[in-house]
């Protein structure tokens, strides 16, 4: 017994030795300190839309680094999708300062292209939590300017079947894209045509318009400038409603008889994730009976 008391006298005694040691000489006061200087990229992806009257000239990209003393200047990895964009290989921060700008340099930048840019800096000089790498993302948007407007039909507000248009339809405006070469778009046509009809079970959202391309010389159809365009337009069951056209496939056509503009499209969803399927057929038209050009 008196053996086992010793045991836990020499085990305190050693604790006690330990934690006197830990309140006067820390160990994190022993620990190297790492004095090495690290940079990041401030965020990881910026993305901006230039309006089409908008000229812009450059981009500015924030960096920071983990010490304001001294100057320094670190290699900058930059790639381009397209010679419109351009900038330096390396960045340099000044000395009593902690961030630097990267100064991208944009040229003649046109309306449908999407532009990018990825700048990378090297990760053994990156800070642990921040960015190597940025991504910026660049359009310029059209201009819209009004061109006219059309009384839409779909099976909410009248549609079209063998005895030609059924129902009264809905006003909606038309715009044209300066410079688009035969560009146009329907104005929030779904979210018009179905608050008229007091559409239930769906939620609905101005300013998803349909776009549409024509030829500009005589204003046949052309087609449309993507598969799907969102219509504002959503369920708890679906997610997210989209006019769906696949050019040559699933009977989609797009064919007029003057100023009358009839689609044969589909309806798509995405149950509130990131893809869409197709779901069901639908036929759209509209009589563009103010302003037509043609």
């Amino acid at each position: 017994m008196n053996f086992n008391k010793s045991i836990l006298s020499i085990a305190l005694s050693v604790a006690a030795v330990m934690f006197v040691g830990c309140s006067t000489d820390g160990y994190w006061d022993k620990a190297p300190i790492d004095s090495e200087v690290k940079y990041t990229f401030d965020q990881s992806e910026q993305t901006y839309s230039v309006a089409g009257t908008e000229t812009l000239t450059e981009i500015k990209v924030s960096l920071t680094r983990n010490t304001n003393v001294g100057a320094s200047t670190i290699a900058v990895d930059a790639k381009f999708n397209d010679p419109a964009l351009s900038g330096p290989a390396e960045v340099t921060f000044a000395d009593g300062s902690n961030t630097a700008i990267y100064t991208i340099a944009v040229g003649n930048i046109q309306v449908g292209v999407s532009y990018k840019a990825t700048l990378s800096i090297a990760k053994d000089n990156t800070s642990v939590s921040g960015n190597s790498t940025t991504t910026i993302n660049l359009s310029k948007l059209y201009n819209w300017v009004a061109a006219g407007s059309a009384q839409f039909y779909t099976s909410w507000s009248g549609t079209i079947d063998d005895n030609g248009l059924v129902g009264d339809g809905v006003k909606v405006d038309i715009e044209k894209a300066e410079g688009g070469n035969g560009l146009y778009r329907l104005v929030s046509p779904y979210y018009y045509s179905e608050t008229a009809a007091g559409a239930t079970g769906v939620t609905l959202e101005k300013g998803h318009h349909i776009q549409f391309i024509v030829n500009a010389a005589n204003g046949t159809p052309v087609g449309f400038p993507s598969t799907v365009q969102k219509m504002g337009e959503a369920s708890a069951d679906d997610g997210n409603y989209y006019f769906a056209y696949t050019p040559g496939k699933n009977n989609c056509a797009f064919e007029n008889d003057g100023n009358l503009y009839i689609i044969n499209a589909l309806v798509g969803y995405d149950e509130g994730g990131s893809s869409v399927s197709l779901g069901w057929y639908q036929t759209v038209a509209f009589i563009w009976n103010v302003n037509y050009p043609w």
